[in-house]
């Protein structure tokens, strides 16, 4: 909960009155050549810094019981950081518990236990690794036959592509399912027959997938900028080289007994979890102090903590169950106690908050330094020359800003030493000259 009271401060507000940038008369290439100074200045050091803010590691000790354990062991094993294995057990336990599961957090206000959860990393990070050490344990599940008077479920993961098939297996049986989707297309595309990402919201299914923050940008063109605040982002920095030696296959007797238990829960009628005194006191607290924050946010940082609210009760609900999975109780709960409110509040202010900030400000055009960057990376990846604000706006912002502010990110670029305004020769046709801005000629080095 300390997390809560401090702000990951990653951006840079100086910019938001910056003039637009105004017009440069027409001459010929001859002037332009004279008028243009050989000597560039230095490059603000800021715009080519590609380090993320520091991240903190998954605090496995908020995890009921038997899983902190299991989630070092299986990361070890995977050569993957103990992140994405946490990520994936989250979801998968969601997943399980299925849509019956209800949390009633007060009269009134009711939300149903889904968790969208999402590992985050360039290629070859040790996302699918990670990914695999829980999807065995599912598998595992699946191969089993019950005793259960209905046919043991087969299909736990949707990995299906096609929105037919999801839909198909989400009304085949009432058990937990998850949607998977660890695959190149990422969690922000829709699946095929899907028109647009958005629908993905109509799914009632938590959702467990990857992202490469360089595909975000393409992604987000297909209606996948809507869904951004509604996951919950592990990106962590590179681990160490782990020894063979200590790459042990994790024994898994008692994390798949717990999630047996939460997979049977799901076949039973609706389970509802409600806030005891004590937990709707440490639950009250935190809204209260998330409402004065959310005055100081903006854009899509706002969209994504407004939605902690459901988030941190869906997690307290998720505790509560995995606790009683892995205990010897027959009956489920019916009740949340302060400490599961206080392990969520804790691994979504400390953990989950500064992981979305990094990859938020990192991969969405959220403001002037964001998208700055985003332009500065463009630019090196073609080595232009000179670029127009149309190429600007439409190439390297995939067009997710309007005309005055692509105007503001110029100028960024020009007090930068990125940019720098040339004239360009007159039109064949009427109108206006079109606008070039000379590119530093040390993006072209090498």
């Amino acid at each position: 909960m300390s997390g809560l009271e401090q702000r990951t401060k990653g951006r840079d507000e100086g910019f938001g009155g910056a003039p637009a940038i105004t017009a440069v008369t027409a001459r010929s290439p001859g002037a332009d050549a004279a008028a243009v100074s050989p000597v560039w200045p230095t490059i603000d050091g800021d715009l080519l810094d590609e380090r993320r803010a520091a991240v903190p590691a998954f605090p496995l000790e908020l995890l009921p019981q038997a899983w902190p354990a299991w989630v070092g062991a299986a990361a070890r094993s995977a050569d993957a950081p103990a992140d994405y294995v946490a990520q994936a057990v989250l979801a998968t336990a969601a997943g399980m518990s299925g849509t019956r599961v209800w949390i009633c957090i007060s009269e009134g206000w009711v939300e149903p236990l889904q968790l969208w959860l999402a590992v985050v990393g360039t290629s070859s990070t040790g996302k699918s690794p990670a990914l695999a050490m829980v999807g065995r344990l599912v598998s595992a599940l699946e191969r089993e036959r019950g005793e259960s008077r209905e046919p043991w479920p087969r299909r736990i993961a949707l990995a299906d592509p096609t929105a037919d098939g999801v839909l198909e297996a989400l009304h085949q049986g009432r058990h937990g399912k998850l949607l998977w989707r660890d695959g190149a297309d990422g969690c922000f595309t829709p699946l095929k027959g899907m028109a647009s990402a958005r629908h993905l919201e109509d799914l009632e299914v938590s959702m467990l997938g990857s992202i490469e923050p360089d595909a975000v940008a393409s992604q987000m063109q297909r209606g996948g900028d809507g869904l951004a605040a509604r996951f919950l982002y592990a990106w962590p920095h590179p681990l160490p080289y782990c020894p063979l030696a200590q790459r042990i296959h994790p024994a898994s007797d008692d994390v798949l007994l717990s999630l047996r238990r939460l997979l049977q829960l799901s076949l039973r009628a609706r389970c509802l979890l409600s806030l005891d005194p004590s937990a709707t006191a440490a639950f009250d607290a935190f809204l209260a102090r998330l409402h004065r924050e959310l005055r100081h946010a903006e854009g899509l940082e706002e969209a994504w903590l407004g939605k902690g609210r459901g988030k941190v009760a869906c997690l307290a609900g998720l505790f509560t169950l995995m606790s009683w999975s892995a205990s010897g109780e027959a009956e489920p709960p019916r009740e949340i106690g302060q400490e599961a409110v206080e392990r969520a509040v804790s691994l979504w202010s400390d953990y989950y908050r500064p992981h979305a900030l990094a990859f938020l400000q990192r991969t969405m055009p959220t403001d002037i330094e964001c998208r700055a960057r985003r332009v500065v990376h463009w630019l090196r990846a073609n080595g232009r020359r000179n670029v127009s604000k149309t190429e600007v706006r439409r190439m390297a912002l995939a067009q997710t800003v309007n005309a005055k502010e692509t105007d503001r990110v110029l100028a960024r670029l020009v007090e930068a030493g990125v940019l720098r305004p040339v004239g360009n020769e007159a039109p064949a046709q009427r109108g206006r000259p079109a606008l070039r801005w000379q590119v530093n000629p040390s993006f072209q080095i090498a």
